[in-house]
């Protein structure tokens, strides 16, 4: 099954430990850039509304981003469990988080690296790929529920919001159509060339793999986890504005955070959704009588305290990792 899906993304896969370890050093110096450029910005400002939220403050957003990921690795653990691949917790979770050391890369793709260790426990590159994917499908969702909290006050967004729900929705819908593998094969035994075969092969494989995981009680799960986990994320956001001394509510804050994420990832071309985020999150705190430079700032520590932390934690669970399959002489399967 590995060979199938290897006509689809085979390069960005089975990366090479020579180019892993070169993401991850892009990765980290990234992260030290963007700490550079947030403290270069107003460091008086920065360390007043560090010194308002103080180390416990810090600490509970720090903890509201590690519950997203928990969350959301939850949901990850549940679906390939569900696929019949169940791995220890720990080892998984590590797995799991060293995926974010390559989130800067455009659409998150290179999030599919954990396939690769993955592979190492019997996990088909067509089941991890199918279980990203359908991630991706439910977060797409439930950060646009959580963005329609601001789309009342600011209707400009309403087509954005609209218009991402109903790709997501049609997305689901066609996914789950259980007809389309079978309609991809019957084209598959029409059709003349090795490469096509196995390309159709695989979308047909992949295909059926995510149409298990969008069951109703799982997709139902999948989405509220989603919800728990970017509203987690959201309520961080508000701790910042609240330690900037920032009169935005709960609700406001969490709709601000879910449009510029959305707006983000909807430029699937900048990795990270860099730069688009932070635009829409400091417009939107200005359009809310923020003063531009303590928007920035805002959004800066946002920013720092969820992408740029998982970035992290990314880096040091994908060396964790590659220490130990060094040491234990691990490759991934190319079979």
């Amino acid at each position: 099954m590995a060979m199938e899906i290897s006509a689809l993304s085979v390069d960005a896969i089975t990366l090479s430990i020579g180019r892993r370890r070169l993401l991850i050093t892009l990765a980290t110096l990234g992260a030290l850039a963007y700490v550079v450029i947030a403290v270069s910005v107003d460091f008086g400002r920065l360390r007043e509304a560090l010194t308002a939220l103080g180390f416990a403050g810090c600490a509970l957003v720090l903890s509201l981003s590690l519950i997203n990921y928990l969350f959301r690795f939850s949901r990850w653990h549940l679906y390939l469990a569900r696929l019949g691949r169940r791995l220890p917790p720990w080892q998984h979770l590590l797995y799991y988080v060293s995926g974010f050391a390559f989130t800067v890369s455009p659409g998150k793709m290179g999030e599919a690296v954990r396939s690769v260790y993955l592979r190492h426990h019997g996990v088909t590159y067509a089941e991890s790929i199918a279980t990203l994917f359908v991630e991706r499908l439910l977060d797409l969702l439930a950060v646009v529920l959580l963005a329609s909290l601001i789309v009342i006050d600011h209707p400009r967004f309403r087509i954005l919001v609209l218009g991402v729900l109903l790709v997501v929705l049609l997305a689901l819908a066609i996914v789950s159509k259980r007809q389309l593998p079978d309609l991809l094969d019957a084209i598959r035994a029409r059709v003349q060339g090795a490469r096509l075969s196995r390309l159709l092969k695989g979308l047909a494989t992949l295909m059926r793999t995510a149409a298990t995981l969008l069951r109703l009680r799982l997709l139902l799960v999948g989405v509220v986890l989603g919800l728990m986990a970017w509203g987690a994320e959201g309520v961080g956001f508000y701790l910042i504005c609240r330690g900037l001394h920032l009169s935005i509510d709960l609700a406001r804050a969490v709709g601000i955070y879910s449009i510029a994420a959305l707006a983000g990832s909807a430029a699937v071309f900048l990795p990270a959704g860099i730069g688009g985020m932070e635009l829409v999150m400091t417009t939107l705190l200005v359009e809310q009588g923020v003063p531009a430079r303590v928007a920035l700032i805002a959004t800066l520590l946002c920013r720092l305290a969820t992408l740029w932390f998982a970035v992290l934690l990314g880096v040091a669970a994908t060396t964790s990792v590659e220490l130990y399959d060094h040491r234990h002489g691990l490759e991934p399967s190319h079979e």
